[in-house]
């Protein structure tokens, strides 16, 4: 095991219950030859993911490529709606898809246009779940998503909590692509980011960006997903585990 592992292997053994993960990877639709090497990671530990599949970019063969592959991994893989196409609309704020220079009505009419193309290609497969691009999305957006019967969103730990009755709100804690590209010591700290976040939540969440990974940094993801597939402590699951 790499030195960099220590510490998540030192929680693993200490814990007296279940440490509860995820992974979410974003972007399913660019780079794909990147995302099915990843998801090629997955299958071989055995560990589930969930992809967010930006609508506007989904075709019928990734699609197909997708439910053989959540077929043949016994289900492992969860797929969701990652805004409609991934294109910005703000001219001042950062980055956003869903941001506050679009009306409701805008915004709904490209949630459900995504929605509607991914069910017609992925079925049941698809999970009720909404991530928006750069995780930024409004009030607005939220409300949008109760209206057309999505049960959970998924953004960064940072964002503001929106009020909701009927949609579960769950986050990301760590990004791991922007950890990689500002940490001088990026796997020591990211071993530890991920130990003390096992420590402190119910349910850690990990996002990956599979056009940003390269085969060194596949190589590392590999050596943290045996860690965990061979702990009895460690337990990965879905956001669609969520909905109930």
């Amino acid at each position: 095991m790499s030195n960099w592992l220590n510490a998540v292997s030192d929680v693993l053994d200490r814990a007296v219950k279940p440490m509860r993960f995820f992974f979410r990877d974003d972007d399913a639709g660019w780079s794909n030859d990147k995302l099915y090497l990843l998801l090629d990671e997955f299958a071989q530990a055995g560990m589930p993911i969930d992809v967010a599949v930006i609508p506007a970019a989904l075709d019928l063969d990734l699609a197909d490529e997708l439910l053989s592959r959540r077929q043949q991994g016994k289900h492992l893989i969860g797929l969701h709606q990652h805004g409609y196409s991934h294109a910005n609309h703000e001219l001042i704020e950062r980055k956003c898809e869903f941001g506050s220079s679009r009306t409701k009505n805008q915004q709904k009419e490209d949630i459900v246009k995504g929605q509607k193309h991914l069910r017609g290609l992925l079925g049941n497969a698809l999970d009720p779940i909404f991530t928006p691009p750069w995780n930024r999305c409004t009030q607005e957006t939220l409300e949008c998503l109760e209206e057309i019967d999505f049960r959970l969103l998924s953004r960064d730990v940072t964002a503001v909590e929106f009020g909701s009755t009927m949609l579960r709100q769950i986050p990301v804690n760590i990004d791991w692509s922007e950890m990689l590209k500002i940490s001088p010591k990026p796997l020591p700290e990211l071993g530890h980011a991920i130990a003390n976040n096992f420590k402190k939540n119910k349910l850690t969440g990990i996002m990956l960006h599979h056009a940003d990974m390269d085969d060194e940094t596949l190589k590392s993801l590999a050596e943290l997903l045996a860690v965990l597939a061979d702990h009895p402590y460690a337990q990965g699951l879905l956001l669609g585990s969520n909905l109930e």
